[in-house]
């Protein structure tokens, strides 16, 4: 969860910082600059609610790896055309793609600790991001002069893959919170240990929680 939560991070930024940049490919309208920024984030807000309320359903690992693979394929997608006009859709489809494993992954860390060691735990998980927030300019700067937007997004679609991978190994299968619309019991099939999900944030799931704006 800690990987994802620094791909996204990477991967907002590392890119973010250098559209403007000095290789060929480089972004030299401010206009197009404003609105692929505003792309990614732009897919983020709209489509969070609507991707945590299905790991809700579905369950938060689904989402998690469907999203890292989407993230994997949309910067393949920039990396194989090396074309101008995809890099819309690229970041169009790391946004959306995003939006789904970035609640995902804060979901997990909610339901794989115990309420004593939250705090702790999204205290790791937000070290990581800001890990990534922190990297992704720097990194992505020595790749862009390396090798152009090109290598940068290869490197993402790489990590996104790697992370996925990992993630599909190594984190657990649990049950979603809702079936058929209707919140299972905490004393139920989850056990006892599920009276813990219900409330993160003062919101009624951790999927849902995470895609509030903090």
């Amino acid at each position: 969860m800690y990987a994802a939560g620094f791909t996204t991070a990477f991967g907002a930024h590392g890119i973010a910082a250098n559209l403007g940049g000095f290789s060929d490919d480089a972004v030299t309208s401010l206009l197009v600059l404003g609105g692929l920024l505003a792309l990614y984030d732009g897919a983020e807000v709209i489509l969070k609610p609507l991707f945590a309320t299905l790991a809700d359903k579905i369950g938060a690992k689904p989402v998690l790896l469907g999203g890292l693979i989407a993230f994997a394929a949309a910067s393949a997608l920039y990396a194989v055309a090396d074309s101008p006009g995809w890099l819309w859709a690229a970041r169009l489809g790391q946004g959306a793609a995003a939006s789904a494993f970035s609640p995902s992954a804060s979901a997990l860390v909610a339901r794989l600790n115990p309420a004593a060691k939250h705090d702790r735990a999204f205290g790791s998980y937000g070290f990581y991001k800001s890990l990534g927030y922190t990297l992704g300019p720097l990194l992505g700067g020595v790749l862009v002069w390396a090798g152009g937007m090109r290598l940068l997004f290869t490197v993402m679609a790489v990590l996104a893959a790697a992370v996925a991978l990992w993630a599909a190994l190594a984190v657990p299968a649990l049950a979603p919170l809702r079936m058929g619309g209707d919140r299972l019991s905490p004393h139920g099939a989850l056990g006892e240990g599920a009276a813990s999900d219900r409330t993160v944030a003062g919101f009624d799931s951790p999927a849902a929680a995470a895609a509030q704006p903090r």
